[in-house]
């Protein structure tokens, strides 16, 4: 059974916790034994918030190189509750209480110890699970809780601590804006011109100027505070998106940190720069216009269809950052260029408007429960980029625990080292992805 192929479906328990309850749902895994030898490891890709997309199979990846010198075999489990592994027939927040990072887990945990059994791999073989992003605090996590199952873990780009209030995600924004050729100059045409918006929402004379300059859609009504702030969040949202993934290879071709500051650096006027900006990045998204109705957003955010437009993964991971996670990307830090008009009042409104929760999540559960920056698992190796925006929750130093390694590789974004290597990788992106290689030898080559 341990061949090449895609869409697999394996009946995955519903609930782990609840021993009376033996309901069942299909969940989509992947498959790929080109370079798996006999004795080999499995190497267990998780999926994340969204469908678990085949290209991580390929052979070129940074998982299938390392499967290539260690004769792994490599899966990628689909997350429940997104792309073709849904539980029901609909995203009800009835639904929706057995979508939670645990049940993940557990999932995962049930998957490799049936996957050995269905293939015939002897029951000691040694796991490593690999993660970026949420899937790789999912990494992390899993082989904490669940030692005996999983050897070792990959955790790239991991936001390990649950925040609510993360300034530190524009923080980091504004920090690696100012490393393109302009420097500080970027940062501060960009504050400049944020600090005018900000003004110019607050006089209601300017309104229709700004709506042109900005080009902010029509059913938006700055009467509205909420509109306000959603159409804020989403003209930042497009520097967000440029920045954290900076440079990754797959991204090849779509605007950089560098590219945006170009086309700033030659006009004078800081807003007259951003209005520049917001055009080239619009035109970049094939987007006509800045959206800013909080109120078609919440209509969205409710229709539990899974034809729907968020059912691709949007309704469920703002649903899981209302219960567990928050994560939300204010303007409320002062050392960064955005202003003042996203705060935290907006996300929570959307965990009461959007699914009837209350409006601040546990994350001091989740981080007693997983233990935050202070992971305890061991064999744990943490990649990270600095101009990725959510390692500031990760980790990004050596820790006391045994056999852990943190990698921060400077100038990469986000989940860099889990893309193709390519003849433009900096240096020390190729010395991360050796480094990774290099110890997860040692450690699956160490005697029990």
């Amino acid at each position: 059974m341990l061949t090449r192929g895609l869409g697999y479906r394996f009946d995955q328990t519903l609930d782990h916790f609840n021993p009376q309850d033996t309901r069942t749902f299909k969940q989509q895994y992947q498959v790929n034994r080109t370079f798996y030898k006999a004795g080999g490891p499995l190497f267990l890709m998780l999926g994340g918030e969204g469908p678990a997309s085949p290209e991580w199979l390929e052979t070129n990846t940074a998982i299938m190189l390392y499967a290539q010198q260690l004769n792994a075999v490599v899966a990628q489990i689909e997350h429940r509750f997104y792309g073709e592994s849904q539980p029901f027939e609909d995203l009800s927040v009835d639904n929706l209480r057995y979508l939670s990072s645990e049940q993940a887990l557990a999932d995962a945990a049930n998957f490799i110890q049936s996957f050995l059994e269905m293939n015939g791999m002897p029951a000691d073989t040694r796991v490593v699970s690999f993660g970026g992003s949420y899937s790789g605090a999912l990494s992390a996590f899993l082989r904490t809780k669940y030692p005996h199952v999983v050897y070792a873990a990959v955790a790239t780009s991991s936001p390990v601590l649950a925040k609510l209030d993360y300034v530190e995600y524009h923080e980091v924004v504004g920090r690696s804006m100012g490393t393109s050729t302009h420097g500080q100059a970027c940062v501060d045409q960009i504050k400049g011109a944020l600090s005018k918006v900000d003004a110019m929402l607050a006089d209601s004379s300017q309104w229709n100027q700004l709506a042109q300059d900005m080009k902010i859609c029509s059913d938006t009504d700055l009467n509205v505070d909420l509109d306000k702030q959603t159409f804020l969040s989403n003209l930042i949202g497009n520097i967000d998106g440029i920045v954290q993934y900076n440079l990754d290879a797959k991204f090849q071709g779509r605007p950089t940190v560098q590219s945006m500051c170009d086309i700033m650096a030659p006009i004078e006027q800081d807003y007259d720069a951003f209005v520049a900006l917001n055009a080239y990045l619009l035109n970049a998204s094939d987007m006509e216009c800045n959206d800013g109705s909080y109120q078609s957003f919440v209509t969205d955010l409710r229709n539990t269809s899974l034809s729907s437009d968020f059912a691709g993964g949007t309704r469920q991971w703002i649903y899981q950052t209302c219960m567990e996670f928050a994560y939300f990307q204010t303007t409320d830090a002062s050392d960064q260029p955005f202003g003042v008009g996203v705060p935290l009042s907006y996300f929570e409104q959307q965990c009461v408007d959007g699914y009837g929760l209350p409006p601040v999540p546990n994350v001091n559960w989740t981080n007693e429960f997983y233990g935050g920056q202070q992971v305890a698992g061991t064999r744990i190796i943490y990649p990270n980029g600095s101009i990725d925006p959510w390692h500031a929750l990760s980790v990004t130093s050596n820790t006391t625990i045994e056999d852990t390694l943190a990698i921060f590789i400077n100038g990469t974004a986000h989940c860099a080292n889990m893309y193709p290597p390519s003849s433009s990788d900096l240096p020390g992106l190729t010395a991360a992805r050796t480094s990774i290689l290099n110890t997860l030898q040692t450690w699956l080559h160490a005697s029990s």
